[in-house]
């Protein structure tokens, strides 16, 4: 050791445990920490936080990167749990699952389920186990753990409401299949339709499956039919932020020549040149990241809350009126 003492008196400087019975003179911590800092030591998180039974650490679990939601949420995270003490990791896809059941974090906030799932076992196991999680679910209920829960169904009818009562052309880049789904996005597009006596025309209709390339061609594509929509819904805001960089490459002003609006009310969309107009809750990442932080200190019922978050239309420069 470069400060020239034992393994087991580093330990204690590292670790402040030196008063009590043990004594280290002050020289001698000055030199540990000296040396320290010339090797550039980092002590080993995972192993301190298997001997305390605490890792200090919160996994974010979200779809991709790329979509601006999940972006702002790891944002959030990022930027909130350091200053409570906590690491936070980000973790995409289903990879948190393997992670938190080899109890690689204190807490869990998971954004990244499938619409229409109303249980996970993996969720049911880590609760039965006393693991702190927040879930961004709008079909789950609490049950050991809290529920954040999206109610987009009024927003989105406001959405429908408003576009259809300017225009007939209105297309829709839809993120998957809705699979015959009552309460998917495409549902309330298709709906409302309906409602306003529009017919349903396929030829208006892409699917992205929430890639950004494939949201950003299927624009091209709708923006270049010959008699092109005058309006499009994308159901997420990712698609929808690709839709108008299309609709620039192709020359289009927006809102003037086409309007369009997304899903999620993202910090992106928000902070875009022209702003994004949006159907989603008022801004929710910090919320869900206190949620977690409340459930970690023990201050959150051990059954578990569910809060509500209304979603409605966030007019903005990508529409008109």
């Amino acid at each position: 050791m470069a400060a020239e003492v034992s393994l087991t008196t580093v330990s204690y400087v590292l670790s402040g445990r030196h008063g009590g019975t043990t004594r280290i003179s002050q020289p001698t911590q000055d030199r540990v920490l000296a040396a320290v800092k010339e090797l550039g030591y980092v002590p080993n998180q995972a192993a301190r936080g298997m001997r305390r039974g605490k890792t200090d650490v919160v996994a974010v679990a979200i779809g991709n990167l790329e979509w601006p939601w999940d972006r702002a949420l790891a944002t959030a995270a990022a930027r909130i749990l350091p200053e409570h003490g906590y690491q936070p990791v980000i973790l995409l896809g289903d990879d948190w699952r393997k992670f938190m059941m080899s109890g690689g974090a204190d807490g869990v906030i998971i954004g990244y389920f499938p619409e229409a799932r109303s249980e996970d076992e993996t969720v049911t196991e880590l609760a039965r186990r006393g693991v702190a999680q927040v879930v961004i679910s709008g079909t789950m209920k609490p049950a050991g753990f809290d529920v954040l829960a999206p109610e987009a169904d009024a927003g989105l009818a406001e959405c429908m409401e408003f576009l259809t009562a300017s225009h007939r052309r209105i297309a829709c880049i839809r993120r998957a299949d809705p699979a015959g789904r009552p309460k998917s996005r495409f549902a309330a597009y298709a709906a409302g339709l309906e409602r306003a006596g529009i017919a349903l025309d396929e030829s208006l209709v892409r699917t992205s499956h929430h890639r950004p390339a494939t949201a950003y061609q299927s624009a091209l594509e709708l923006l270049q039919l010959p008699d092109r929509p005058t309006a499009i819904l994308c159901t997420d805001d990712m698609e929808a932020l690709q839709t108008i960089r299309a609709a620039y490459r192709l020359g289009l002003r927006v809102p003037e020549d086409v309007q369009i609006v997304g899903v999620g009310n993202s910090t992106e969309g928000q902070d875009y040149d022209p702003a994004l107009t949006t159907v989603g809750p008022a801004p929710i990442f910090e919320q869900v990241v206190r949620m977690l932080l409340d459930r970690l200190a023990g201050t959150t019922p051990a059954a578990g809350i569910r809060v509500a978050s209304p979603w409605k239309l966030h007019r903005r420069g990508t529409t008109l009126g």
